[in-house]
């Protein structure tokens, strides 16, 4: 009965409460925006390359700035990182809402303002999971690291694209507007929570060496270092240029309906809210790295119904399998980084964690534009799914990287 109430014993602790509320009134900002920008890239370029550049463009410094976000992080307080983040983000949104309005907005800029607003997100990604732990007793950590997807796939994955799809049919302006208003009510939630102090540090020290000590210790980590490099090949390969292919696709080779793209990033915020309330609801498992990959792999494998699909409704089913299983498998792995790695370098850890799952994530979108222009989305996806779910069934099988559960 504790474990089934543990999403709801989190809004009995002010500060998870004001968190949470401004994460997911900020998160129907973003399901909002998502839908608004992919298909004003698309209306704009008719082009699935320059929509895949576009999303590099945001996600090329979001990795590259990382690591120096996470040594920022383990040195300031991290409730303050994510006001300004927040209040940043917010300003550069209403600078593209001027843009839009004024009927000036150019590709460049989009560019320009993916750039931006990517480097602000390298600073809020390792921010978030270092503050997590600092209000969250710890054992409703899962519970947390299961009731922020929930708001996030509810709000900012189902109701924010199916309402974005709707305004953006009427004005793309009206929708980056909103965003930028949710931004600022995210951040006057982070204003009313209490300051958090800086982390304690032994001795002062350089960011180079802060960062190598971040990194050292990903590296005599067996389960962590194998997790990411498997995780970037999935990443690289399928789960991130699912959001530029799968509207090209259903827009361009089946010709949905504009309000189609809207229901199908819908469609992942059920799924994954269905997915957190049952992973929020359920004990630890005891072989985690086993159940972890398990999940992400089987998130893999429904990348293949891409070898037969011919209706629109029928590609729905890849979110219903992938939202859930992604969600299930990322809270074992958050919840396991927060209770096994060292408090002072879990700011630097994650931000590794996020800089290889990620890194090669602008370089696979940039291929999968091309490749998929070449082969097709359909040929691309089959053999993408096959080659990044290798490195997890090896994972699944070796006794040396399940090792950390061997005792449990």
């Amino acid at each position: 009965m504790t474990r089934r109430l543990a999403m709801l014993q989190l809004f009995g602790h002010r500060e998870p409460r004001l968190l949470v509320s401004g994460q997911t009134i900020s998160m129907f900002g973003d399901g909002v925006a998502n839908v608004a920008l992919t298909l004003l890239v698309l209306d704009t370029t008719h082009s699935v390359s320059y929509l895949a550049w576009f999303a590099t463009a945001r996600m090329a410094p979001l990795v590259v700035f990382l690591l120096v976000g996470g040594a920022i992080v383990d040195r300031q307080s991290r409730r303050l990182l994510l006001l300004i983040s927040d209040l940043s983000r917010a300003v550069l949104t209403g600078g593209l809402v001027v843009l839009l309005a004024t009927g000036s907005l150019h590709f460049w800029e989009l560019l320009l303002f993916a750039v931006l607003f990517g480097t602000f997100d390298a600073l809020f990604t390792p921010a978030m999971s270092a503050l997590t732990p600092e209000i969250v007793p710890e054992e409703l950590l899962g519970a947390m690291n299961a009731v922020r997807p929930l708001s996030n796939n509810v709000v900012g994955g189902m109701i924010g694209p199916a309402v974005g799809g709707l305004i953006a049919a009427w004005s793309t302006t009206a929708a980056m507007g909103i965003d930028a208003v949710t931004f600022l009510v995210s951040a006057a939630a982070l204003a009313l929570m209490r300051p958090t102090a800086k982390p304690a540090r032994d001795a002062p020290s350089t960011m180079v060496r802060e960062i190598r000590e971040g990194i050292s210790y990903v590296r005599r980590t067996t389960w962590i270092w194998t997790t990411l490099l498997a995780v970037t090949l999935g990443n690289a390969l399928v789960f991130t240029p699912t959001s530029v292919l799968v509207p090209f696709f259903l827009r361009h080779d089946l010709h949905a309906a504009k309000v189609t793209i809207g229901y199908f990033f819908a469609a992942y915020g059920l799924a994954g809210a269905v997915g957190a309330l049952v992973s929020g609801s359920l004990p630890t498992p005891r072989r985690r790295i086993r159940a972890m990959w398990a999940a992400w792999t089987a998130a893999n494998a429904v990348m293949l119904v891409f070898a037969v699909v011919t209706q629109s409704w029928e590609v729905f089913v890849i979110p219903v399998v992938t939202s859930p299983g992604i969600l299930y498998g990322n809270v074992i792995w958050e919840s396991m980084l927060q209770s096994v790695v060292p408090r002072e370098l879990l700011g630097r850890v994650s931000s590794v964690d996020w800089f290889v799952s990620l890194g090669l994530a602008p370089v696979g979108l940039v291929a999968a534009g091309y490749l998929s222009s070449v082969v097709g989305v359909r040929t691309y996806f089959v053999v993408a799914a096959l080659v990044s779910m290798i490195p997890g069934l090896a994972i699944l099988a070796s006794k040396r990287i399940n090792a950390i559960d061997a005792e449990r």
